[in-house]
């Protein structure tokens, strides 16, 4: 999946919003259209949400990689 700004002018795909759409999240395993097209105010309320649920990994800083071997 990819987000991406909005080269089109579409209306947002949340349920109740009448806002044209800032943002398209492209979804390529979909063989019909599977973007979905969100406002401003609607992405940020969804990164919130998923925020909830769902945390960052830490990242390892570049000197401990390479002490330890690692590539990635």
């Amino acid at each position: 999946m990819i987000v991406e700004r909005v080269k089109v002018r579409v209306k947002c795909d949340a349920s109740g919003c009448n806002e044209r759409s800032d943002y398209v999240i492209v979804n390529k395993r979909f063989v019909f259209d599977g973007n979905v097209y969100l406002c401003a105010n609607c992405m940020n309320e969804l990164y919130g949400e998923i925020g909830k649920y769902i945390i960052p990994k830490n990242v390892k800083p570049l000197y401990e990689r390479r002490a330890k071997g690692e590539t990635k």
